[in-house]
């Protein structure tokens, strides 16, 4: 009975661990089935079309380019793709000297910020000049 006993208690403690590694799935681990990515880790939304129609705070890179400011706020600008435009949230320190022209080709790491009354942006954590 304790052999039993002590069983069941290492089953249930190495289940949520088993289950956080996604469970037996068989052989060798799948390509592709890796971790850290990028400044952001691994982001699922890529597009501007992308991001528009995702939820709130879900992570983003986006490879564009900044054409204008937006708005009276000096650190929002617009930001284009092959599949759009949308408004773009830049914190000032985030340049960090570095001047970026409607030519140059960026990549932004940020997340969706969906707003009650506002339109969707994106809340840029960091960016690269391509």
């Amino acid at each position: 009975m304790r052999i039993l006993m002590a069983l069941s208690l290492v089953l249930l403690l190495a289940a949520p661990v088993w289950a956080a590694q996604g469970g037996f799935q068989g052989g060798a681990p799948s390509a592709g089935a890796g971790g850290f990515q990028g400044p952001g880790g691994s982001a699922g939304v890529t597009t501007v079309a992308q991001a528009k129609s995702a939820w709130d705070d879900t992570p983003v890179v986006l490879t564009g380019h900044i054409v204008s400011r937006a708005g009276g706020d000096h650190e929002h600008y617009l930001f284009r793709d092959s599949t759009g435009e949308i408004v773009v949230d830049i914190d000032d320190k985030l340049f960090m000297g570095r001047t970026v022209t409607p030519e140059m080709t960026v990549r932004l790491y940020g997340e969706v910020d969906k707003g009650m009354m506002e339109r969707t942006k994106i809340d840029v954590k960091s960016f690269e000049i391509q």
